[in-house]
């Protein structure tokens, strides 16, 4: 199973969005898939079809797999929909935000999600994890169990500028724990009109070339409708603009899983853990100096 993590500490920049059109574009392909919703808003869950009553504490949830008390394929439920019969959600639950302050402080806290997936390896062959809005323990989890991270950004000043703490943690999680981690800034809600986004962009690219991806998601009110009906816009409109570019996305995301096929390395053992929250040295200048 390779696992993708999708994150960015500011909010608003479609991470959600992107999470599960990357998912459930996985799943229409043919692979089998789960999502695992990190995020205490519960939102990926709604977007794959699960109503109210079943974020609400019916059922085993993330918090139960990070703490040790569900296997992850016993949390997993089915999302709904026509194509999505593949995709698989483990929710974020009410009780979420207790695991940060639960894992913290552990030995090995910050391996604790990397674990319960290997567990589960031979049941899906991806796992998408949508990541809080923040960089603490669940998202340095994320980070430590991932093959590829997957950053939507916002061409707008504060958004791009935010990417610099995100980069500084992600190369520090490379130094202690997850030396082959790939990563691919994803730029979203685009607006070709707009001469802000276009010079964002621009910097972007000419600052950190490859790890940016050729994808680009453009402003779709497909994908507002896609969300009022818990749906992903891939499969709720197929040929809408996004659902394209979340298509592009996805195979751009298999490309680099599938170029990763050596198994990865046991986990540490050691004491040798991560800070809660951001730090470490990158090309987070480049970025700031791009926005």
């Amino acid at each position: 199973m390779r696992v993708v993590a999708v994150a960015n500490q500011k909010g608003g920049v479609a991470k959600t969005t992107t999470c599960a059109a990357v998912a459930a574009s996985l799943a229409q392909d043919g692979r089998r898939v789960v999502t695992i919703d990190l995020d205490p808003q519960a939102n990926l869950g709604l977007g794959l079809g699960l109503d109210e009553a079943e974020l609400d504490g019916a059922g085993p949830s993330a918090y139960e797999v990070l703490t040790g008390r569900t296997p992850l394929a016993l949390a997993a439920r089915p999302a709904r929909g026509a194509g999505l019969e593949r995709l698989s959600v483990v929710t974020a639950g009410p009780r979420l935000a207790q695991a940060e302050g639960e894992l913290f402080g552990q030995i090995g806290f910050d391996e604790a999600l990397k674990r319960k997936l290997r567990a589960a390896a031979a049941t899906w062959d991806v796992a998408v994890i949508d990541c809080p809005p923040s960089l603490g323990p669940l998202t340095i989890n994320a980070l430590s169990a991932a093959d590829l991270v997957l950053v939507p950004v916002q061409c707008e000043f504060f958004s791009a500028r935010g990417v610099v703490k995100l980069l500084d943690v992600v190369e520090l999680v490379r130094e202690r724990r997850n030396p082959d981690l790939a990563i691919r800034l994803v730029p979203t809600l685009f607006d070709q009109r707009n001469g802000i986004c276009r010079a964002v962009l621009e910097q972007l690219r000419a600052e950190l070339g490859a790890d940016v991806s050729e994808v680009i998601v453009g402003v779709d009110t497909k994908v507002r409708e896609a969300q009022a009906r818990g749906r992903p816009v891939t499969a709720d409109a197929p040929g809408s603009r996004a659902a394209k570019a979340y298509r592009d996305l996805a195979r751009e995301v298999w490309s680099i899983l599938s170029a990763r096929a050596a198994p990865a390395a046991p986990a540490s053992t050691g004491t040798d853990e991560l800070p809660a929250s951001g730090g470490g040295a990158g090309g987070g200048d480049r970025v700031q100096q791009a926005a």
